[in-house]
């Protein structure tokens, strides 16, 4: 067909080709579009590797979304993928049955824990560390975030403060203290990976934490106000971000008996840019399923399509954070925990990420009111069990 077009545009001119006007007015339109989505779909991930017997812990893979893309293609390269979901509920079972399809990998496993419970990353830490010798980890890989509506928008819902099972502000418990628990739980299994194996902790973070504030003293806002969900997020993001970098300290500082140097487990910050996901559908409509209707889908979804990233685009940077050689032992140059955008190696934009004792302390201060909490909770739940004992004894029969 385009042969034909070319061809009778040069023997009997332009004139032969149908609707050539209308055409040649609507190319510049059709090119200009052509290019900002080309720029706005972000770079491809390049590097190629083989995963084939590793073993990786995803969260925020069931989302449908980044994280099913990331999922499905470390599937099949042939990884061993334990998935953490909040319920293995029926749904949940499909989707994973369904991945293991698409994938031609039946080494897919869902865990049940619930990053906003506490109790529950516990119980899956200590059920994973409870192995003798210590089980395979190749990496976790941490994509799971909550971003609440909160925008205050006439006609629509008020935004309220949503609070996980511990009492602490949904985005402020999954975004950061369920992650940091989870990783943090978890370090005496990176710590036991073999020296030849290239250890990988991939944590996404949000353009948004350049908003975000730093609470060293009240690290899980437990005493905040609840003035802006925006904050709330972003500062979750930002906390993270920053106890990531005392994380790997932490790594390679760990005492090694046969001297090695604790560089091949690597921590990595991920920013995958602004995708059509769910959170930023949520956030769009404000909660609400009318301004979901008619405000997302009809208004400004043509504007999202030409100017943001679909889940599998956003999933290329993630991917090649898992796959660069340049996060290899043998090609460190400094012992920084490296933020990779749009797959490039950027620089922070906080002075908070050059601040090693401000990092230091509001990760101590994170798990020690962490461990504070988790023994409250502890105490309540054994109240609450003793109650109901006490009666389901009373309605027994004499």
């Amino acid at each position: 067909m385009p042969v034909n077009i070319i061809g009778t545009a040069l023997i009997e001119g332009t004139d032969k080709i149908p609707y050539y006007n209308e055409l040649k007015k609507a190319f510049p339109y059709v090119l200009a579009i052509s290019a900002i989505k080309f720029w706005s779909r972000g770079a491809t991930n390049t590097w190629e590797r083989n995963l084939h017997g590793k073993v990786y812990i995803l969260t925020g893979a069931t989302t449908q979304g980044m994280g099913t893309a990331v999922a499905l293609d470390m599937a099949r390269r042939g990884a061993q993928l334990i998935i953490l979901t909040r319920n293995c509920d029926e749904w949940s079972l499909e989707w994973c049955e369904d991945l293991r399809a698409s994938s031609d990998n039946n080494l897919i496993y869902l865990e049940q824990c619930d990053l906003n419970d506490l109790h529950e990353v516990r119980k899956f830490a200590t059920k994973w560390l409870d192995n003798s010798p210590p089980r395979r980890l190749d990496g976790a890989v941490v994509m799971s975030g909550d971003l609440e509506p909160g925008l205050s928008i006439p006609l629509l819902p008020k935004p309220v403060r949503r609070s996980s099972k511990d009492g602490l502000e949904v985005q402020i418990a999954t975004n950061f203290v369920g992650v940091f628990h989870l990783l943090d739980l978890l370090q005496p299994s990176f710590k036991a990976q073999p020296p030849d194996r290239d250890v990988r902790i991939i944590v996404t973070t949000c353009m948004l934490q350049a908003m975000g504030s730093v609470n060293v003293e009240d690290p899980l806002w437990q005493k905040a106000n609840y003035d802006s969900a925006v904050k709330f997020f972003a500062s979750s993001k930002l906390q993270l971000s920053l106890c990531m970098l005392s994380l790997q300290r932490r790594l390679l500082k760990a005492t090694h008996k046969d001297g090695r140097s604790g560089k091949n487990v690597t921590v990595c910050l991920v920013q995958p840019g602004i995708m059509r996901s769910t959170s930023l559908r949520r956030f769009v409509s404000n909660g609400s399923v009318l301004a979901l209707i008619f405000v997302y889908s009809f208004l400004l979804y043509p504007l999202l399509w030409l100017f943001t990233k679909s889940a599998s685009r956003g999933a290329q940077t993630i991917l090649h954070a898992l796959m660069t050689p340049e996060l290899e032992e043998i090609n460190w140059k400094d012992e920084q925990v490296k933020y990779i955008v749009n797959c490039t190696m950027s620089k922070y934009s906080r002075k908070e990420f050059e601040d090693v004792e401000l990092q230091d302390t509001l990760y101590d201060n994170t798990s020690k009111q962490i461990l504070e909490l988790e023994k409250r909770m502890a105490l309540q739940r054994n109240k609450q069990k003793k109650a109901q004992a006490k009666g389901e004894g009373k309605k027994r029969p004499a």
